[in-house]
């Protein structure tokens, strides 16, 4: 065994050892503001934030219940990642400025706390059996989702392999898959299908993630120049319809007969950072870049919450956000994930789904359908928003018909027996 290795392990052994005990008493916590602010810290470029200290307890306690159930002692785990440095080097950016010892130490706490989460999720959701009703992540909510929100961070990422390489070490590995063990934690965002783990390369968990996106069926990318379409109202306006596609990824938007179909969003309060971090993500690394058209189609139909509230009233929408005003929340975040994608058009994966939108509301008929529409809106905003003005505006036209029937029953009564009068003959 190394002396960098061996020296790593009785750090990491003498901080587990100091631990303080877990106190049952504990009901005063301190919390991030409004639960949106970073609370851990994972990987290298934001490990020696002191905000992020707090947590480093937490991983401690994770690595002691992981290497309860693997089948490796610590300084094999160490001396595992400290095989795997170069590599784990090389998937980051910017030069990572930590010695052997600090990154060795770090990656191995940062990624067994991934791993050890990941498998008490896994115990927690099936059945009341596996779960620890002291655990300081599940047993409470607000940290739960915090740590959820956390691992959607581009800036917050461990190798893939690392975390596959230390799961295969416990005995869940040889009946569940990492795929499918990473799965169970992230099955919420979007409702994304699973991923098969053969023949598919993930680089890290915000890849993962991404994947689980990915359309059924790959677009390929336009030849031709892509265009915008026309807002939710204006596209009802014109006679198309929204209705909630069953398609399992989000980015299956179909258009077809008249009838939009969209497959259901649900909107988070961790959906513009998911969003944000997967549309970066695509632009720095990925040459298809799905999440980022998606955004831009989206940004294209949504302009205002009347627009939000036709896509809810669909079925395509639904927000769980913790606002008052979520659906002008929601509007607000559509319109500014977009700004953070790149505009080349050859890029824009929903630009013959855009011109099939424009051509069928385009139509002279549809614009016919437009016109009548907005007038009926206008009636009824108007001089229907109510019973009395309603009846009012009855009277009024009845009032009218009798008057112009008056006038014309006065007129031929005056003409009676005078057809010379009513119609003088020509000279």
């Amino acid at each position: 065994m190394s002396q960098t290795v061996k020296e790593v392990a009785i750090t990491i052994k003498r901080k587990m050892n100091n631990l303080p005990r877990v106190s049952t008493e504990c009901c005063i916590y301190r919390v991030p503001d409004k639960l949106r602010r970073a609370i851990i810290s994972i990987g290298p470029f934001h490990h020696d934030k002191k905000e992020l200290q707090l947590t480093e307890e937490i991983k401690l306690r994770y690595l002691t219940g992981f290497l309860h159930r693997s089948k490796a002692d610590l300084p094999a785990c160490t001396r595992m990642i400290s095989e795997l440095e170069d590599r784990i080097r090389q998937c980051y950016q910017e030069k990572l400025t930590q010695g052997s010892y600090e990154l060795v130490e770090m990656i191995l706490v940062d990624a067994v706390f991934l791993v050890e989460l990941f498998i008490r999720n896994y115990n927690w959701n099936h059945g009341p059996d596996g779960r620890d009703l002291k655990d300081e992540i599940f047993s409470k909510q607000w940290m739960s989702d915090a740590v959820f929100h956390d691992l959607l961070l581009l800036e917050n990422q461990v190798p893939l392999f690392v975390l596959e390489n230390l799961y295969n070490l416990t005995a869940l590995s040889t009946t569940i898959t990492f795929f499918k063990l990473s799965y169970e934690y992230f099955k919420d965002v979007q409702h994304g299908h699973e991923l098969a783990s053969t023949g598919v390369h993930v680089n890290h968990l915000v890849d993962y993630v991404r994947a689980l996106q990915l359309p059924m069926f790959l677009r390929r990318a336009p030849s031709k120049q892509g265009k915008k379409t026309g807002r939710v109202k204006e596209l009802q306006e014109a006679g198309i319809t929204f209705k909630r596609g069953k398609e399992t990824s989000v980015l299956d938007v179909i258009f077809k007969d008249g009838t939009l179909k969209m497959p259901h969003v649900v909107v988070h309060e961790w959906t513009e950072v998911y969003l944000r971090n997967m549309i970066a993500y695509e632009q720095c690394h990925h040459e298809h870049k799905y999440i980022s058209s998606y955004a831009i189609l989206m940004d294209s139909l949504i302009g205002t919450p009347d627009d939000v509230d036709i896509l809810i009233s669909a079925g395509i929408l639904e927000h769980q956000l913790c606002s008052a005003d979520g659906v002008a929340r929601i509007a607000s975040i559509i319109n500014g994930i977009h700004k953070e994608t790149l505009r080349d058009s050859s890029e824009f994966y929903y630009s013959s789904l855009c011109e099939s939108l424009n051509a069928y509301s385009r139509s002279r008929w549809h614009q016919c359908k437009a016109a009548w529409y907005r007038w009926r809106v206008i009636l009824n905003r108007d001089y229907f928003s109510n019973p009395w003005s309603g009846i009012s505006v009855v009277a009024a036209m009845v009032l009218l018909i009798l008057a112009s029937v008056q006038t014309a029953y006065s007129i031929l009564q005056f003409y009676a027996g005078d057809g010379q009068r009513l119609f003088p003959a020509r000279k």
